[in-house]
């Protein structure tokens, strides 16, 4: 995936090179630069129409990208053709280099795929691995390149809670010790629905989702929320908006799901955020923030938060375990003495960054939590 990666940056820095190259190269006369700046700009335009509307409707994939690259170097091989035919060999070799890339890239997304679909959120597959009868055969959502949820497809396990859902992480701690009759649960960010497995008749599941490729997925193609005997209702849209505009839920436990992925929805992850999700939970309920990412440090931002509100956290690890259980870190937040039942004890407070400045609707800095 590296190399892949740096294949296409250079190309698509070379590429730039040449489309601003031949721009400098054919201004035309300053009496007609008024249009020639209106062109261009024109095609910024229609550019990112495409890419942000037409696309998502004809690729169920990021292809347009590797396309614009191999469309690129074939025109500088025609513009170049007859002046410097060594420069334009040179693109001819980075055509078939890209497209050659784009092809097997392509090809493997497509073999591995049991479901490919795209919309303006992004791209999303689903894969199935092992063959029918195979009672460990699952199905796995992946958003990009993050994995949002695997199910088994056998009857006797297709109700686990897995990944990073297991019966040690810090989300089932916080459920488990808060259990009331009916217990009230929210989460934001649905994936495959995997936490509606810990719900029992009577509870209140309520899940906040903004994607609705997600939201069908979910239930047409896994069985958590189906399977689930407590009432699940999904509110469709940006989860903090939604939430401003409901009144309380009194939610026993809120799960914060939404930060696994490369990229973060920052305005989820500030004071302000925080504010709005206590206003939603009871005065012992506890708020589950899934801090688990590749490239950024989130607890100390959990951490930093949760001081400033007076609240007390506890940060949950869980080693990988059987049955598709994954490492994953939660920090749970909650008003003074909430966790000082015995349930708790297997987490620790977040040990704090000093230099880390309170992130809040108008200030935040992903530099400074770089892994």
């Amino acid at each position: 995936m590296r190399y892949v990666v740096a294949l296409f940056a250079g190309a698509f820095f070379v590429c730039c090179l040449f489309c601003h190259g031949e721009l400098a190269r054919r201004r035309p006369h300053a009496r007609y630069l008024t249009g020639f700046y209106l062109t261009i700009a024109l095609g910024g335009a229609l550019g990112g129409l495409f890419v942000g509307a037409v696309a998502p409707r004809i690729f169920r994939g990021f292809f347009e990208l590797p396309v614009g690259i191999v469309a690129c170097a074939l025109l500088a091989v025609i513009a170049f053709w007859r002046v410097q035919k060594p420069l334009a060999a040179a693109w001819a070799v980075l055509t078939l280099v890209i497209g050659y890339t784009l092809w097997t890239q392509e090809r493997s997304v497509v073999k591995d795929a049991y479901l490919m679909t795209r919309n303006f959120y992004g791209a999303i597959r689903v894969t199935q691995d092992g063959e029918p009868g195979d009672p460990y055969a699952t199905r796995t959502l992946v958003n990009g390149t993050i994995t949002h949820g695997i199910q088994y497809l056998s009857a006797d396990l297709r109700r686990l809670p897995i990944t990073y859902y297991g019966p040690k992480s810090g989300v089932a701690a916080a459920i488990e010790n808060t259990r009331s009759s009916p217990q009230r649960v929210g989460v934001i960010g649905l994936g495959t629905g995997t936490i509606a497995a810990f719900g029992r008749p009577g509870d209140y599941y309520r899940f906040y989702e903004i994607n609705p490729k997600v939201v069908e997925i979910a239930q047409r193609e896994f069985t958590y929320l189906a399977d689930s005997p407590a009432k699940i209702d999904i509110v469709l849209g940006d989860a903090r908006l939604s939430m401003e505009r409901e009144p309380p839920q009194n939610f026993d436990v809120l799960a914060v799901d939404a930060f696994s992925s490369d990229s973060i929805p920052v305005h989820l992850l500030t004071l302000e955020s925080f504010r709005i999700y206590f206003r939603h939970l009871k005065p012992e309920g506890i708020l589950a923030v899934h801090v688990s990412n590749r490239h950024l440090d989130l607890e100390p931002v959990v951490e930093r938060i949760a001081t400033a509100l007076g609240k007390d956290n506890l940060l949950v690890d869980n080693d990988e375990g059987e049955n598709l259980v994954y490492s994953a870190s939660w920090v749970l937040v909650a008003n003074r003495g909430v966790f000082d039942k015995p349930g708790f004890a297997l987490g620790q407070p977040v040990k704090p960054k000093v230099k880390l400045r309170l992130w809040t609707d108008d200030y935040s800095n992903l530099f400074q939590i770089l892994k």
